[in-house]
């Protein structure tokens, strides 16, 4: 059982991360584009560019606590 939580505990960190990367390397010129064409999602990318902040606190408190709660079940 506790070899499941790990895993899964590991998969949500890594979906933290990943968002976390996609958002701080997504071109802006490309996700107006994208807005503007009414793609799926675009819009919703460009609010969270424009208020990193929010955005990547909360993303590295996930990340931090993910990592904390593994190290209490590992």
């Amino acid at each position: 059982m506790d070899v499941l939580l790990i895993v899964l505990l590991t998969l949500l960190n890594a979906l933290f991360a990943m968002s976390e990367m996609a958002l701080s390397s997504s071109r802006r010129a490309l996700l107006v584009s994208m807005a503007e064409d009414n793609m799926t999602g675009a819009q919703a990318a460009l609010d969270l560019q424009r208020r990193p902040t929010e955005f990547l606190s909360t993303i590295q408190i996930g990340i931090t606590t993910l990592g904390m709660l593994n190290g209490i079940i590992g």
